[in-house]
């Protein structure tokens, strides 16, 4: 009897090592990536010392499998943006082709939406979470930038100013046609969204966090429910993007 239970005991610490998380860690500050083994628990993961520098309100964990449907998913929006642009002539194909252009330079992956702040998780049994797969975590420093990407003449990188709301960073900027003039969206780094009033007539105070994403989109269309569902899919995409 004792024999065999000490088999069993032998064959579930097996199935338990096998079963924990393998994790591969980007810390950014362009610092090689680190390998992690089984992780059994959110908690396990995020107290480990070397993060201990790391930014969380933008932190990203991914999966294996969410991360290979989040990339059929952003090669299908791609692949829907050309679609729509051959069908446009002029400066309506010129704007769909830049915005697709941007998006094709993003990588997305399977992001799970959960806290990974460590206080939080350490004391709240239900958001330590067990790892069971492969996961890939984003944990750099906090950023000093915010991303100004869609309908605009000047995509790109901008520097973060606190305080300054989402109107004010569109101030300057020229949009392209077919662009959304009365509001933009705010992808915070939690992967939150939020949808910002800018024209003279609504603008709101909506401030961005560093590392959001400001994304002016298609302007809402009528007759045409395709370019409002453009938008939600964009959306789906910048917020799985990896971040910078």
């Amino acid at each position: 009897m004792k024999i065999k239970a000490l088999a069993l005991l032998l064959t579930l610490s097996s199935t338990l090592s096998y079963a924990a998380g393998s994790v591969t860690v980007y810390p950014g500050d362009r610092q090689p990536p680190q390998n992690l083994t089984n992780v059994e628990r959110l908690a396990d993961l995020v107290t480990q010392p070397s993060l201990s520098r790391a930014w969380w309100p933008g932190a990203v964990i991914s999966e294996r499998q969410a991360t290979a449907a989040a990339e059929q998913q952003h090669q299908k929006l791609l692949a829907a943006l050309s679609s729509f642009a051959a069908q446009e002539d002029g400066d309506d194909a010129a704007a769909i082709n830049s915005l697709r252009q941007q998006l094709q330079a993003i990588k997305v992956t399977g992001r799970q939406f959960v806290t990974l702040d460590p206080d939080w998780v350490r004391v709240r049994p239900r958001s330590n979470v067990t790892l069971l797969g492969d996961y890939s975590l984003w944990a750099g420093p906090q950023p000093t930038t915010i991303t100004l990407m869609g309908l605009v003449s000047s995509p790109g990188v901008k520097p973060f100013v606190a305080g300054r709301s989402a109107d004010e960073y569109l101030a300057d900027v020229n949009t392209l046609s077919g662009a959304d003039r009365s509001y933009a969206w705010v992808v915070y780094p939690d992967g939150k969204t939020e949808k910002a009033p800018v024209a003279y007539w609504n603008k709101r105070h909506v401030e961005l966090l560093p590392g959001s994403i400001l994304f002016v989109g298609f302007s809402e269309r009528l007759f045409d429910s395709d370019f409002n569902e453009l938008n939600q899919q964009i959306l789906t995409s910048l917020t799985h993007r990896i971040p910078d």
